[in-house]
């Protein structure tokens, strides 16, 4: 008579070896970030099984059947960019008070700032280019979406960059020159080492996206005088969510130099072109 629950006959059992003894199924570690990247200073580290020196029988032998992993840390820790965007916008909004060109120095260094540590800081912020066909397409996307939004709200944009960086004026060619410095280098530096470079890291494209665009109405909407228009701020607000959508994107199918291109291309035509056709 078959013992119950024995295997059936041609299926035996693969038994262990002498000394070893069965492991229990052990639950999944779901500790880690919810991210495709895993942290780049908690390194995988392969280690010595720890002896009970206590319960340890003398002449016995040790056997593993498969290598102990654990996971250690270096002396530097991990930290979300989140915590600097948090910085960044707590100190965007306590210096509403202050000139405006002078405010976005500030905001534009702070982040450029956050996003260059970051980038020192070995978090995989990368800008080589293997496909030279990938700044193609950020540069022509760039041109495309923000050709389309030049005309559409020409008359807009142009009365949206005189208030945002020329306080209304509209002959100034200090103030031109100033425009053209944010919208080529200013911009795409600090905002794409941040946004794109090291959020875009460890969060989905429409959680960066979001963030980008509340940072830049927070930037922005405060100097837009929206009372008197709120068509301007209509315009504005669909653009920036539209263009920050755009720079993930770009930056998840081609890289992160890009996107810096694509926001370089695209921001020229929304905030500089119209300013320049209106002199």
């Amino acid at each position: 008579m078959k013992a119950p629950f024995s295997a059936p006959e041609g299926d035996t059992p693969e038994t262990p070896e002498s000394g070893v003894e069965p492991k229990p199924m052990a639950p999944l570690d779901r500790r880690r970030l919810r991210s495709s990247h895993a942290p780049q200073v908690i390194p995988l580290a392969p280690i010595e099984p720890e002896e009970d020196e206590e319960n340890e029988d003398e002449g016995s032998e040790h056997f593993s059947a498969t290598p102990t992993v654990r996971i250690t840390r270096t002396s530097r820790q991990d930290m979300d960019p989140v915590f600097g965007y948090i910085l960044a916008m707590a100190l965007g909004i306590g210096l509403l008070p202050v000139a405006d060109n002078t405010r976005y120095v500030i905001l534009w260094a702070f982040l450029a700032l956050m996003g260059g540590m970051a980038f020192l800081l070995g978090s995989g912020i990368q800008f080589k280019v293997s496909d030279p066909g990938d700044l193609l397409w950020g540069i022509g996307l760039g041109l495309f979406i923000g050709g389309a939004l030049m005309i559409v709200g020409g008359n807009t944009l142009t009365i949206t960059s005189e208030r945002l960086f020329a306080g209304g004026q509209k002959n100034n060619p200090l103030l031109d020159t100033w425009v053209f410095q944010a919208t080529v280098f200013v911009m795409p530096v600090s905002e794409g080492l941040f946004f794109r470079g090291a959020l875009q890291r460890v969060h989905p494209i429409p959680v960066v996206a979001l963030l980008a665009s509340v940072w830049s109405i927070m930037l922005f909407f405060p100097n837009l005088g929206l009372g008197r228009t709120p068509a301007v701020g209509f315009v504005m607000g669909t653009a920036l969510v539209a263009l920050n959508f755009l720079y993930s994107y770009v930056h998840f199918r081609h890289g992160l130099a890009a996107s810096f291109f694509c926001q370089i291309s695209a921001g020229t035509l929304i905030l500089l072109v119209p300013r320049l056709i209106s002199l």
